[in-house]
């Protein structure tokens, strides 16, 4: 079973036995995703009433990985990264202002503090 979740303490797995000869769920547990380890684990069983089946056990494997936003489609995630090239391409023009005009202020406090009338 695979599954994703952006916020893993925020994600519950709940897993289940059925018994498809009766049609009803038989026994179940959950878990925080977030408080699981990756590896084999093994979940102790519950019964429907909520306490644990004397010696009902399953044995897991969890991995984690990451993947890409499948709720955003490529076109999207590239018109994004278009939106934020161009958000920073503005932003390097005003520190390139910024730059340029501290210089001019710079320069202009130089001739002052260097000219004769500047202390008196």
């Amino acid at each position: 079973v695979r599954g994703a979740g952006a916020e893993p303490m925020a994600c519950v797995l709940r897993v289940a036995v059925f018994d498809e000869e009766f049609g009803q769920e038989v026994a179940y547990d959950t878990v925080v995703l977030g408080a699981v380890r990756e590896g084999y684990r093994v979940i102790h069983l519950r019964s429907m009433l909520g306490t644990r089946i004397e010696s009902c056990y399953l044995l897991v494997h969890i991995a984690f990985s990451t993947q890409v936003n499948a709720w955003v489609g490529e076109q999207e995630l590239v018109q994004k990264l278009y939106d934020l090239k161009e958000a920073n391409d503005e932003l390097r023009c005003k520190i390139d202002e910024t730059l340029a005009r501290n210089a001019q202020l710079e320069s202009r406090l130089i001739d002052v503090l260097d000219s004769p009338s500047a202390f008196g």
